[in-house]
């Protein structure tokens, strides 16, 4: 009986890891120094079952440019609002500076989850994120236990 030969091995050529896509998108870097910058105005009510309320954060490009080498003219300005309002990375922040002034202003309350919406613009140099947001709330156990 003679050894069975093993068929050699087989070349594969992997998909492609990565596709091409049209636009641009916002680095970490980026992101962290449009936030390190951002200012945050939030207003709302609070009923005795939700949140409601929202934020605007204002980003001042001219103040990031320096660190970030631009953008520098309208047409640059329009692709980092293009990537910004693109980002789920940015949208997320954004929701979590909301709900984090709600926190802060209400430590009493236990939160629920958040139902936001969030809509972008520019405005010249400013780049304008509004955070819409309804948070059911409920008394927190401690606050509860003093209530009684």
């Amino acid at each position: 009986m003679s050894p069975t030969l093993l068929k050699p091995p087989v070349r594969v050529r992997p998909g492609a890891l990565l596709r091409p896509r049209d636009g641009f998108a916002l680095g970490p870097r980026a992101e962290e120094e449009l936030f390190r910058v951002a200012e945050v105005l939030t207003e709302g009510r609070l009923d005795r079952s939700a949140f409601f309320g929202s934020a605007l954060i204002t980003i001042d490009l001219e103040k990031v440019a320096p660190q970030l080498r631009g953008p520098e003219g309208e047409a640059e300005r329009r692709r980092l609002f293009d990537a910004v309002s693109g980002s789920v990375r940015v949208r997320l922040r954004a929701m979590r500076l909301a709900l984090a002034d709600v926190a802060r202003r209400h430590p009493d309350k236990r939160l629920g989850t958040a139902t936001t919406e969030t809509r972008f613009r520019l405005d010249g140099s400013l780049l304008l994120l509004d955070v819409d947001l309804e948070v059911p709330v409920d008394l927190s156990s401690r606050a509860r236990d003093s209530v009684r």
